[in-house]
């Protein structure tokens, strides 16, 4: 790389959201030079490989429902149409919930919304679920242990079929290939973006501008390799844009959480073989994706290594913070151990003795209203905030950030469902506040 270069648009980020922002730039703006920068040696290496690697269409929100159903259907539809191997399976997602939870408002209202937005979903009873998951404990009589860590007892479980678990790598790779055979230009790994630049719009060459009277554009950024220059940078950092975003004052209205994964093997226990291999979710005859009613616990089936991995959605404990440090991507045993098993072996007791084989952290970039933003201002066109979502909402995000970009208003979204492309940006807002965050 030489000191500097020039291009029209340099997306920063080459995770899932960056790789297909790229494509759809690359794909509708033909004649413009785009070039992906990664700090990492690779593609997805970041928080898109490190997080549960599910999607759902399950949402209260319109707007999310929107952007992952239509995302969803895309990605079938490179799976089955186009025959690109995603490891997609429909795994199914399942909220067991009980009683007050299931008979609340919001429960009852994102049902409601799901229906009419035509979100396919089914309700199972206590006994239901007692018969298709093997050995759950829905009954916490006398346990004051339960008691103590505050545990729903199962009543219900709310299951949407549409719903499952794919290889976000892949999905990656399918984007980042798809962007090669169209652009003359090749993506660069191991390149740090450091900061971006800052200039007066126009220049007056006055010496330390921009001052504050001046009209200020973001030009290019500044990385470990050299200067670069575009007319338009792309932020798709997810957990880390404040890093770049806060140095010159804008403010992304997000915040990152760290967020952590632990695979389990079924190994020779028999309750983990039958737990993982429960019929009646689906065509797989596997356990769906499951979310316990309390602590913010969930596990999904990893068919190929027949095992499991475990997670949990933390709220107040867990600090916001967007710095990335080694301790970022390492799972903290400790965590898994005092917070995530007892939770886990209670609900499911085949779990009880079962410990991590692996296990890593991410992070997860969250936004006020848990709806993404796309917006493009000062020459910036940002990206993030999909709030553990991005693998699920990335086509219509990228193709909301394109159409967005060519000053079109709306964007096409993949089945020919339209949006508003100003509905995700900070000044002209309009979306529902989602209210089902795991």
């Amino acid at each position: 790389m030489s000191d500097s270069e020039t291009f029209d648009i340099v997306v920063v980020g080459a995770g899932v959201i960056g790789v297909a922002t790229a494509y759809y730039l690359q794909k509708n703006n033909p004649d413009k030079r785009i070039l992906i920068l990664d700090r990492l040696p690779a593609a997805g290496q970041a928080n898109t490989a490190m997080s549960a690697a599910a999607v759902r269409n399950m949402f209260a929100s319109s707007t999310n429902q929107l952007l992952t159903h239509t995302s969803i259907k895309c990605i079938e539809h490179i799976q089955n149409e186009i025959g690109y191997e995603l490891l997609f399976e429909k795994t199914g997602y399942l909220w067991l919930l009980s009683d007050d939870q299931f008979n609340h408002e919001s429960v009852q209202t994102w049902m409601k919304r799901m229906e009419t937005s035509g979100i396919h979903y089914k309700v199972f009873n206590k006994e239901e679920l007692k018969n298709m998951i093997p050995g759950l404990n829905v009954d916490f009589t006398n346990d004051e242990e339960a008691e103590l860590m505050n545990l729903e007892e199962v009543s219900y479980g709310l299951f949407g079929g549409d719903c499952g678990v794919l290889d976000p790598t892949r999905l990656v790779e399918f984007y980042l290939e798809e962007f090669k055979k169209i652009s003359d230009v090749k993506p660069r790994f191991g390149v740090d973006v450091e900061e971006l630049l800052l200039s007066a719009d126009p220049p007056l060459e006055l010496p330390g501008e921009p001052y504050v009277w001046q009209n200020k554009l973001v030009t290019g950024v500044k990385t470990n390799k050299g200067v670069i220059h575009a007319e338009t940078v792309v932020i798709a950092t997810g957990a880390w844009a404040n890093e770049l975003l806060d140095p010159i004052g804008m403010n992304s209205q997000t915040k990152a959480k760290k967020r952590q994964m632990f695979v389990l093997h079924a190994d020779e226990k028999e309750g983990l073989h039958k737990l993982l291999d429960s019929k009646g979710f689906n065509e797989l005859n596997c356990i769906p994706f499951t979310i316990l009613p309390s602590a913010g616990v969930y596990f999904r089936p990893q068919l190929q290594e027949r095992g499991f991995w475990i997670g949990c959605g933390d709220k107040l404990g867990r600090a916001y913070h967007y710095k990335h440090t080694p301790s970022f991507d390492v799972a903290e045993s400790s965590y898994y151990e005092n917070s995530v098993y007892p939770v886990l072996s209670k609900y499911i007791p085949a779990f009880e003795g079962s410990r991590p084989v692996n296990s890593w952290g991410g992070g997860y970039n969250y936004s006020p209203d848990a709806i993404p933003f796309v917006y493009y201002e000062n020459g910036v066109l940002v990206v993030n905030g999909a709030s553990g979502s991005g693998i699920m909402k990335a086509d219509a995000m990228a193709r909301i950030a394109d159409a967005l970009y060519r000053g079109e208003e709306e964007a096409e979204l993949f089945g020919g469902k339209k949006i508003s492309s100003s509905a995700l940006t900070i000044k002209d807002r309009d979306v529902e506040i989602e209210s089902v965050v795991i």
